[in-house]
């Protein structure tokens, strides 16, 4: 006799049910890297210097899927509007683009919705990298830590402009 639980799809089902390619990448450990990654903010040339040795390991993603572009998001406590992007990026939305993130370090919760309306959220952390095809519907918050450093890739920054779906959504819950 199968458990209730037998029959609940996992969390890696449910996201390529809907055409989300969640892998796990992680990051070679390499020491100058590993101290840009530890500092809570990063100057331009701090995020270019990560975006050049990161960039490296996504080659074949951006070959793929036509990605031509690629930058670094810093978000942490000090984050100027931090509040205000949160409360945006955490409604439901959708973009005519792929969104792309590879988390390099910190962590965040993205919530997907399949064609029922049923919303799975996902912790995700460092080496975890996700390709949100367009038209997904989807959104994204910050955990308690409220930190987190992910590597953009784009093959145009025009289709990042969300598409608000008017979906009403409770608070997301860290995901035990």
């Amino acid at each position: 006799m199968g458990s209730l639980a037998s029959h609940q799809v996992s969390d890696a089902d449910f996201v390529a049910a809907i055409g989300v390619q969640w892998q796990h990448r992680p990051l070679a450990p390499e020491p100058g890297l590993a101290a840009l990654l530890a500092q809570a903010q990063l100057d331009d040339g701090g995020k270019a210097t990560v975006v050049q040795a990161v960039g490296m390991l996504v080659v074949d993603e951006c070959v793929a899927h036509g990605y031509h572009s690629m930058d670094l998001v810093v978000l942490h406590p000090g984050t100027p509007g931090l509040d205000e992007a949160l409360e945006r990026f955490d409604k439901p939305h959708t973009h005519a683009d792929d969104e792309v993130r590879y988390i390099l370090e910190g962590e965040g919760l993205f919530g997907f919705f399949d064609a029922h309306g049923q919303e799975r959220v996902l912790r995700v952390q460092p080496g975890d990298y996700l390709r949100i095809p367009a038209g997904v519907e989807h959104r994204f918050t910050l955990t308690a830590t409220r930190r987190i450093k992910a590597l953009r890739l784009f093959a145009d920054t025009a289709g990042w402009v969300a598409q608000y779906t008017q979906r009403p959504a409770a608070a997301m819950e860290v995901p035990a």
